[in-house]
């Protein structure tokens, strides 16, 4: 059935009846104005009413669809439903509907209430057995009622963002379901019995592992249907290989995205990890991994190095969350399509190998952040000509002498985000922790005319008082954000030289007390927004009121979004 359907709305899409657009919920799609109106005025079965003054419609009989902000008062909201109760078949409401509302429209087959203010779902919904769809997202509905089970004809059912905080005990009953839109992240939540009754299932956002039968992650291995994304999580409740095995992942062909979780405080010592990642068997299929809190040695070598056969050829992006037992990671010689790469609070780590992404050459993003012990990553940048964006920070002990080397064969770098990097002298003043950073390879990749440097981020130190001077060479840089220079007094004038300049961001410059000459910040002319925060003695000077020598306002007054604080 959705097969059908996206083929439909590829037809719309081309003939140019639909169009694509983008917001915070992702990617909709809509008619043309034009399109909708010409549909509007055909059509006999559509009702929207955006006004309290409607009373009942004259056409009633004939009314599929009605969609309303709002309704009138009780008599009109009663005449205008009685009107449309044997005909409606999809109402969408923006706000509320009472159990006796509900119990007037048993033809219903979409219910969309997204929005409402009540705390609980009418038990009269049990009633409405031809329900297809139902749609409770950002709404403020945290009880569903035991007879929504009753719906065995539902296939759609949304929570997302909503107040939901449980699933009724018989959530098993809807056989026909295929798609439930939710993500409860509350420790005390626990899985409905015998989900892997529900065969039909395609999308389930997440699968939390529970103890007794009927919540075990077996219950995972009848749902063949699955699609999309799926998160595991309560990993350290599965035994061993075998019992992981049971969730058939490897069966799973439309499961692009996998999150595996175990929980981040456990007791004791003793962890079988190893064994049940190993024991999932993942699809072939898999485009998107994600793995938190694991706690093995290291990762199944099955998975990580397989020369002669690739166990996973479509992964485009890998993900390592507070691995912290995890002493090594081999060269990723299995992942050719890989895209991007994190590695966050893996606190084991002490090296990571330079040839480690030897193989990986369509990648473009790579994350190295929070490794507290992380020493050494020598990577040789040349093996990555498609990187688009490097963060390497807040990694205390690694080496300035042992970061990545080779950026001038970077031509497609867009955002770089480093440090700051442990000490390789005792010159604080003088910037010395990324004296041996490869400056030379950055700057004469970002001078090129076909440079793509966009973007810089970089940390300090408390105590430095000075930036690197090399950073003045970067010219193609349209946003920069400085962080944690915290003995800073002025900003040199070469930050004339940033012509391009668009956004800066400087936090935690407490001593930052003058910016460069008025000449100098006269010269960004494309400089639309500067925020600096921690700079108490900045912002006394930066006000039309300032006055005297010290005074910096004529340098700012012309900047549309100027935004300094004194706190952090």
């Amino acid at each position: 059935m959705e097969e059908i359907g996206e083929y439909y709305l590829e037809i719309l899409l081309q003939s140019s009846l639909f169009e694509e657009t983008r917001n915070y919920q992702g990617t909709c799609y809509k008619m043309h104005d034009l399109v909708h109106d010409l549909a509007e005025s055909m059509s006999k079965s559509t009702k929207v009413i955006i006004d309290r003054d409607t009373h009942t419609v004259d056409n009633g009989n004939q009314i599929r669809y009605l969609a309303t902000n709002s309704f009138g008062g009780g008599e009109d909201r009663e005449k205008l439903l009685e009107s449309l109760s044997t005909s409606l078949h999809t109402l969408f409401v923006k706000g509320d509907l009472s159990g006796d509302m509900l119990m007037k429209l048993k033809n219903l087959y979409v219910l969309n209430l997204s929005n409402a203010t009540s705390q609980e779902l009418p038990v009269s919904i049990g009633k409405l057995i031809h329900l297809r769809y139902v749609n409770l997202e950002w709404s403020s509905i945290s009880i569903l009622p035991d007879s929504l089970c009753k719906l065995y004809n539902l296939q759609t059912l949304t929570l997302s963002h909503s107040d939901v905080e449980d699933l009724p005990k018989g959530m098993c009953d809807l056989i026909s379901l295929r798609h439930l839109h939710l993500d409860i992240l509350d420790e005390k939540f626990q899985m409905p019995l015998e989900m892997g009754r529900l065969t039909c299932l395609q999308t389930l956002e997440f699968f939390k592992v529970g103890r007794e039968k009927g919540r075990r992650i077996g219950e995972l291995g009848s749902l063949k249907n699955l699609k999309g994304k799926l998160s595991i999580r309560n990993l350290e409740l599965v035994k061993d290989r075998e019992g992981a095995g049971e969730a058939k992942l490897f069966e799973k062909a439309n499961l692009f995205e996998l999150e595996l979780i175990w929980a981040c405080d456990r007791e004791g010592d003793s962890y079988n990890d190893e064994g049940v990642l190993d024991g999932l068997r993942l699809h072939p299929n898999l485009e998107e991994l994600v793995i938190k809190n694991f706690m093995g040695d290291q990762f199944p070598r099955r998975l990580m190095e397989l020369p002669t056969a690739t166990t996973l050829p479509r992964l485009a992006r890998l993900e390592f969350n507070r691995c912290n037992r995890c002493r090594e990671l081999l060269p990723l010689q299995n992942f050719t399509s890989l895209k991007k790469l994190v590695i966050d609070e893996c606190d084991g780590l002490t090296n990571l190998p330079g040839d480690m992404l030897h193989y990986c050459t369509s990648l473009q993003k790579v994350r190295v952040t929070n490794c507290n012990n992380l020493i050494s990553f020598p990577l040789d940048l040349q093996q990555t000509p498609s990187l688009l964006k490097l963060e390497l920070y807040d990694c205390p002990k690694l080496k300035t002498s042992m970061t990545p080397k080779g950026f001038g064969f970077l031509t497609s770098l867009r955002k770089l985000a480093i440090g700051p990097f442990s000490d390789d002298g005792d010159d604080h003043e003088n910037s010395s922790i990324y004296n041996e950073f490869d400056w030379s390879g950055l700057i004469s990749s970002s001078s090129s005319l076909s440079s793509a440097l966009r973007g810089l981020v970089l940390r300090g130190l408390p105590h430095m008082e000075s930036l690197p001077p090399q950073i003045q060479h970067l010219t193609t840089l349209t946003s920069l954000t400085l962080l944690d220079f915290g003995g800073i007094k002025a900003l040199p004038d070469s930050f004339g030289n940033f012509a391009a300049l668009e956004d800066v961001h400087l936090w935690f410059f407490k001593e930052l007390g003058h910016l460069p000459s008025e000449d100098a910040m006269r010269s960004l002319t494309k400089l639309k927004r500067l925020w600096v925060s921690g700079s108490p003695l900045l912002k006394e000077r930066c006000t039309p009121e300032s006055s005297g020598p010290d005074s910096q306002w004529s340098k700012v007054s012309h900047i549309q979004d100027l935004r300094i604080t004194d706190y952090y």
